[in-house]
């Protein structure tokens, strides 16, 4: 705030404008990722590991299909459902990839990244008092409920586990007020990937119960040691009751052009491009020119991606666990580790503040992720090699520190 107005404020000319705004806005919380960012932000050589993004440029190809749409005059409104070719392209990649069969005219929709499709979920879905269960730890998927003034309800998933949920637990947790399921599978933060038979399990309460699933897959493509994901949007009698989240950000490394697409019901997708021309009337039309050539072409560069991902991967799991007192499971897709670091007896917030402040080495709060995220901090390695082990570097002696 600026010190003109404190100055005003101070003196009785304005009011505080905060008691004017809506109250609903408070129970969106400010992001403890953009908080811990903003906090390495501000002090000189830190290395993070925290960033959830690829370090990879966008690929070539896709700049260029960008730089001929800009040529071709792809610069005027697009169509608040996005391109047609666009949406037709994505019917035939969820078919082949997805065993998910869409109609392009009418159970698809272009989004602004997959978050805009978590949010008019939520917004078209939960009505106040309606409960939606959420794994816990998991993606942060708080804030969209309460500001619609839902419940969340968290379902524990455990290390012993390799944080994959039980669906006798999701079970549990069904009330005659659930309305609907979030699964993020592969998974951010512990990497965990929900197998085949979990999702059957948890399609079969979502259909005895008429539960809707949301469905959010952004990291469907980074996958290790031959693991398969199962979107459960594919899975029989779930056409009707899940809506899928999809995004260009993780796969492609194009985070910055947001773009991603729904994939849901007619009736939702009717209501998704009726609110797009009241929030952003549609999604860049030359950032939508550009997932197309994404999808056109083969997938090389995702693979390639992927692979040097997984020497990182390798790197990070055996460097964690040759420091005392920290423990890590090896993540099965994803580029994150959610190493264990409770032997410390800090808060995630704690060890984190301390490693950013006094060893200049950015991690994620566990706790950020639910209440079981608690004892864990979130790392990227969606980094180079050098900035890697130097990270695990700074950790090591950081901790060590702690014992002394």
């Amino acid at each position: 705030m600026c010190k003109v107005y404190n100055y005003y404020l101070q003196h009785g000319v304005l009011m505080d404008i905060q008691q004017f705004i809506a109250k609903r806005s408070f129970e969106v919380d400010w992001s403890g990722i953009r908080v811990m960012f903003a906090f390495a932000g501000e002090i000189p050589g830190v290395i993070n590991l925290g960033i959830g993004q690829p370090d990879f440029d966008t690929p070539a190809f896709i700049c260029e299909a960008a730089k001929k749409a800009l040529d071709d005059g792809y610069t005027r409104y697009p169509p608040a459902k996005g391109f047609q070719d666009l949406r037709e392209a994505i019917a035939e990649k969820l078919k082949t990839e997805n065993k998910v069969i869409a109609d392009p005219d009418t159970e698809i929709f272009v989004s602004v990244g997959a978050m805009q499709v978590i949010f008019n979920t939520v917004l078209h879905l939960v009505e106040p008092g309606d409960e939606v269960i959420v794994v816990d730890p998991g993606y942060d998927y708080y804030s969209q409920i309460r500001l619609f003034s839902g419940r969340p309800v968290p379902v524990a998933a455990y290390e012993k586990n390799l944080f994959k949920v039980d669906p006798a637990d999701i079970k549990a947790a069904v009330s005659n007020k659930t309305k609907l399921i979030i699964l993020n599978s592969p998974s951010n933060p512990t990497g965990a990937v929900f197998d085949e038979d979990i999702l059957i399990q948890i399609a079969q309460i979502a259909r005895e119960r008429n539960i809707f699933v949301l469905s959010d897959e952004p990291y469907e493509h980074i996958l290790f040691d031959g693991k398969k994901h199962v979107s459960i949007g594919s899975l029989d009698g779930m056409k009707e009751l899940t809506i899928s989240a999809f995004t260009f950000s993780k796969s492609y490394a194009m985070t910055g052009w947001r773009v991603g697409y729904a994939v849901a019901p007619k009736a939702f997708i009717d209501e998704m491009e009726k609110l797009q021309e009241h929030m952003v009337s549609g999604v860049t039309a030359v950032a939508q020119r550009a997932a197309l050539a994404a999808l056109q072409a083969p997938r090389d560069c995702v693979h390639e991606m992927v692979k040097a991902y997984d020497k990182r991967r390798k790197i990070i799991h055996e460097g964690l666990n040759a420091i005392d007192g920290i423990s890590c499971i090896q993540p099965e897709s994803t580029f994150y580790a959610f190493p264990n670091i409770s032997s410390f007896g800090m808060t995630s917030w704690d060890l984190a503040r301390y490693l950013v402040k006094d060893h200049k080495v950015a991690v994620v709060p566990g706790s950020i992720f639910g209440k079981r995220g608690e004892g864990y901090v979130r790392i990227s390695f969606a980094a180079d090699t050098e900035k890697l082990q130097e990270g695990i570097s700074r950790i090591k002696k950081g901790v060590a520190n702690l014992r002394l």
